[in-house]
């Protein structure tokens, strides 16, 4: 029942919104900003090229190309200002060589041609943005405002033509409705509005952001990334794992072989040091015993495989020294590979704040938001935690990103800190 007036209310909100009005002048302006840009372009490419003949037009060609790149730069900051959309440079890498062979290679780039031409679409763009986005104002802003002024015009305002108007009006019920038609109309307004910057960063992103190719190139060198990350995560964990071998279980099964070899010598001539040797012995096999489970917990808990992300990560705050709320709430069960990384995250946050946040309290939140498995860790200790190259946390972020996620720590001093981290799991 409170969905409608929360969706009114919303509609309203977006008509003072500052991104509303902040899309609405730069719309409005284009034209203005493309009208500089075409007479500078055409004016100075068309100069450049009738003196070319002459060796004078190079550089006033060159001078122009530096201009329209400038140009196009502050396009992609001004669109990242007002609309919110980040369009990245799609200039190809410049080598080294002569000042001649890197002109070359820049004029060679299909990206330079492209910001020139849509600094020359500015100009018919911005006149057509400017009257539909004016006629869009206007429309609702007169209807609202005929209450004030409908008398002053002889006859009644006309509405919808003016010779055999639709509508007419010349009384105060019928100013009072217009007004209200304007009202409903101005709701309206943000959504268009929207869809008609929508249009123009269709545009803006073809010419001024990475072609297609540009685009495959990136995507493929951000795969090598990632893979070269998964690797180099693996590796890390398999050095762990000897370590823990070699510094754990391993010494103590040393230990146990000794005393086993201990008590065997002493067991004919004095059956009291044999019998207290077998006594070590047996403490020792079951320290061992910890060991190897807990290594094998760290490479991958029984539990997790078992019975699931709930269960694992309330054993892990069963575990912990510091008292953990845990949530989990899932609609289904996430991949093998997204819940591990999943109960990583949870069981490292959880150990930084037994060890460093001096923490009395933390809370695990995990859920899904829109095929995005959400995982929130939380602790009320003394903050500053930071992500130094070779740190646990580092790893984390390293774990967190081999797997298509994203990763992000707020530790502000005097905390709290916030471990976040999202990893794809749709279907």
């Amino acid at each position: 029942m409170d969905e409608a007036p929360r969706e009114l209310r919303n509609l309203a909100f977006d008509v003072i919104s500052p991104s509303t009005w902040a899309a609405t002048g730069y719309l409005m302006a284009t034209w203005v900003v493309g009208l500089f840009w075409f007479i500078i372009i055409v004016t100075a490419a068309s100069t450049g090229l009738a003196m070319s003949v002459l060796w004078v037009g190079i550089p006033i060609l060159v001078l122009t190309a530096v201009c329209w790149k400038a140009g196009a730069r502050a396009e992609r900051a001004f669109i990242r200002a007002a609309l919110g959309e980040r369009i990245p440079d799609p200039y190809r890498p410049i080598g080294p060589g002569s000042f001649l062979k890197r002109w070359r290679q820049r004029a060679s780039d299909p990206a330079t041609w492209r910001d020139a031409l849509y600094l020359l679409l500015l100009c018919p763009l911005g006149v057509i943005w400017f009257a539909v986005v004016t006629a869009v104002w206007a429309f609702p802003l007169a209807l609202i405002s005929v209450p004030t002024w409908y008398k002053a015009v002889p006859g009644g305002v006309r509405l919808f033509g003016s010779a055999h108007p639709l509508v007419r009006v010349d009384t105060v019920p019928e100013a009072l409705l217009a007004a209200a038609v304007g009202l409903v109309a101005l709701l309206a307004v943000p959504p268009v509005i929207r869809l008609i910057a929508a249009a123009h960063l269709a545009i803006a992103r073809r010419l001024l952001g990475p072609g297609p190719e540009a685009v495959l190139v990136a995507q493929v060198e951000e795969a090598r990334a990632r893979r070269t990350m998964a690797v180099d995560v693996a590796a890390a964990e398999r050095r762990r794992i000897e370590r823990d071998l070699h510094d754990g279980a391993q010494q103590r099964l040393v230990a146990l072989a000794m005393d086993l070899g201990m008590a065997r010598e002493k067991f004919s001539k004095d059956p009291e040091r044999a019998r207290a040797l077998l006594d070590e012995a047996h403490d020792e096999a079951k320290r061992a015993l910890t060991e190897l489970r807990n290594l094998a917990r760290g490479i991958h808990p029984a539990v997790l495989t078992d019975r699931g992300l709930d269960a694992a990560i309330s054993a892990l705050a069963a575990r912990s020294s510091v008292p953990v709320d845990v949530s989990v709430e899932l609609a289904r069960r996430p991949p093998p590979t997204v819940e591990s990384a999943a109960y990583f995250v949870v069981a490292e946050a959880l150990v930084n704040v037994a060890k460093h946040a001096a923490a009395t309290h933390a809370a695990v939140r995990v859920n899904t938001r829109k095929e995005r498995l959400v995982i929130e860790v939380t602790d009320d200790g003394l903050g500053g935690a930071t992500q130094l190259p070779g740190s646990g946390l580092a790893g984390l972020a390293d774990r967190v990103t081999a797997v298509d996620g994203s990763f992000s720590l707020s530790s502000p001093p005097g905390g709290p800190t916030v471990i976040r981290a999202e990893l794809p799991c749709g279907s």
